[in-house]
């Protein structure tokens, strides 16, 4: 579980377990904290959303990472009287957050694909009871009719859309499986929704509201800004980068992760880091899931310090509060990546570096991956085609079937049907079949809309890739830089970044010329030049791994 570095902690007393005997206000809220979470103070944003969603508010949540999103829902879910639903992108993260929770006492089941028979049928019967519980379930199994039924009985207070950027197409990380969860959230009637994340601009922040069927929401953010973290970019040619990472990390305190866009370079890096006998451990998809859980749990061990080096499928939902730095040895595909990556680093208040290097070349190989990752026009155009095909002759069809019949994958079909959906063109029914809404020849043209709107995407998507290189060239506080792509008017300087200390080495330069101008006018002698520090020549003693 996520909780923040940055509040003061107290053990929870023995016997405390019961939890119905608090009210759902802010004052239960503290006391709750308190109890089953040992938390002395929460952040004030904190507060103020937990309080939104105590008021039966629908609330939107953007706080940086390592800020304590998690306990946003957790308290609630020991107040109100009716389930809370929790959507989750990762099954590793919901594990994570079950075994924490049960440690505490805290009401919890985890619904997903990974359940054995027997513990998914106890699942189901605990989430039909209801009442105070906490329901962690993947927006997959989320649509599962045995779920969705189980759901429906347990009458659901609140629903939680964590990593809520997911769900709008216009987000760094868009996630098809997501784009249903309004009109789930509708047809089940639930009354509230709380969307957390740590990365979203205004823009994304109005997607997901709509999305997500938000009415008035209360929208809660904090600044995509931590003091003790400081970045810095190094322009680096990719001839030059394997030789310059060596000798950052050298320099930089461990443990550290280094980001690669490509299991190539994540294995070329490990293997280099393996040779110079640094102590390195790796993670990418194109691992086995058995070696990746063994990788992360070396990693995650207290008091190990390792390199990690790992694509970007490895982060989400870690709580490693002792990392000191994090380096892209690629340049990520948008600022609201980088951020939430680069802010794994320094949970724990200390100050840890986020150093980018980046090369121009980077940016192809950000392109090339969007493009693997977003549909075609053409297929589109087929999935519409199909539909209409379908609709002719008065025949609902399976996400499978129809895939089939437009010869596009089945993660793609439901994708644009889920779209297509919200546009009121088809209905998804109880047997799990598209049924059309509309004329053969309104879903054609429903599919050309959609190429138009993914047309205008692919432009969204190179306007973020740019903002990465405009970030690494920029002038400015690197702080500033992003805090004002976020929507943030006026931020102050960081006076940490590389950008703020070269601009303190230049006020001093300046301000020491001026003195011995003055000096040299008035006939003076011109002030001592501080003399520079040697450098010790001393060897130093490794640190124990």
């Amino acid at each position: 579980m996520d909780d923040g570095a940055e509040r003061r902690r107290r053990p929870r007393s023995r016997g405390q377990k019961r939890h119905g005997d608090l009210p759902a206000t802010i004052e239960g809220a503290r006391e709750a904290g308190a109890r089953w979470f040992g938390i002395d103070a929460l952040h004030p944003e904190q507060e103020e959303a937990i309080a939104r969603v105590l008021e039966g508010r629908d609330t939107l949540v953007v706080l940086p990472t390592g800020y304590g999103k998690s306990i946003i829902y957790q308290i609630p879910g020991l107040l109100v009287d009716r389930p809370v639903l929790v959507v989750s992108p990762l099954i590793a993260l919901m594990r994570d957050q079950e075994r924490s929770l049960r440690v505490k006492h805290v009401p919890v089941v985890r619904f997903d694909s990974t359940l054995k028979a027997t513990t998914r049928r106890q699942t189901l019967d605990r989430i039909k009871k209801g009442g105070r519980l906490i329901v962690l379930i993947t927006p997959e199994t989320f649509h599962n009719v045995e779920a969705r039924d189980a759901i429906a009985a347990s009458k659901p207070g609140i629903l939680c859309v964590d990593e809520a950027h997911c769900v709008s197409e216009w987000g760094h990380d868009f996630r098809p499986s997501y784009l249903r969860l309004g009109a789930e959230r509708k047809a089940l009637e639930i009354p509230q929704v709380l969307g957390l994340t740590a990365t979203a601009t205004p823009h994304v922040r109005a997607d997901v509201s709509a999305r997500l069927g938000m009415r008035d929401p209360a929208v809660i953010t904090a600044p995509p800004h931590r003091a003790n973290l400081r970045l810095s970019v190094e322009i680096a040619p990719g001839n030059l980068k394997l030789e310059r990472t060596g000798k950052l990390i050298r320099r930089l305190d461990r443990p550290g992760v280094i980001y690669c866009s490509t299991t190539k370079a994540v294995d070329e890096i490990y293997a280099a880091l393996r040779r110079a006998q640094i102590p390195v451990a790796r993670y990418h998809g194109k691992m086995k899931t058995s070696e990746r859980t063994a990788e992360q749990k070396r990693y995650m061990k207290a008091g190990k310090r390792l390199v990690m080096v790992a694509t970007n499928a490895f982060g989400m939902g870690i709580d490693k509060p002792d990392i000191r730095y994090i380096l892209h040895y690629q340049a990520p595909g948008s600022l609201e990546q980088y951020v939430q990556e680069a802010g794994r680093a320094g949970r724990d208040g200390k100050p840890s570096d986020c150093v980018l290097l980046f090369d121009p070349a980077d940016l192809d190989i950000q392109e090339y991956l969007q493009k693997q990752g977003r549909p075609s026009p053409y297929q589109l155009r087929r999935v519409g085609n199909a539909l209409a095909e379908w609709a002719a002759v008065e025949r609902p069809v399976s996400t499978k079937d129809l895939a089939f019949s437009a010869q596009v994958p089945q993660t793609t079909t439901l994708s644009l049907c889920a779209q297509l959906e919200e546009a009121g063109l088809v209905t998804l029914g109880e047997e799990r079949k598209w049924r059309a809404n509309v004329e053969p020849d309104a879903l054609r043209s429903g599919g050309e809309d959609l190429a138009a709107r993914f047309e205008t995407k692919r432009r969204e998507d190179a306007r973020r890739l740019q903002a990465v290189a405009d970030y690494a060239h920029t002038e400015m506080c690197r702080s500033v830089f992003i805090r004002k792509w976020f929507g943030e008017e006026n931020p102050p300087r960081c006076g940490k970044c590389d950008r703020c200390k070269e601009r303190q080495r230049l006020e001093t330069q300046v301000s020491r010329a001026v003195r011995r101008a003055e000096a040299a006018a008035e006939g003076e002698a011109p002030p001592p030049e501080r003399p520079r520090r040697k450098r010790s020549r001393r060897r130093r003693v490794p640190k124990k791994r």
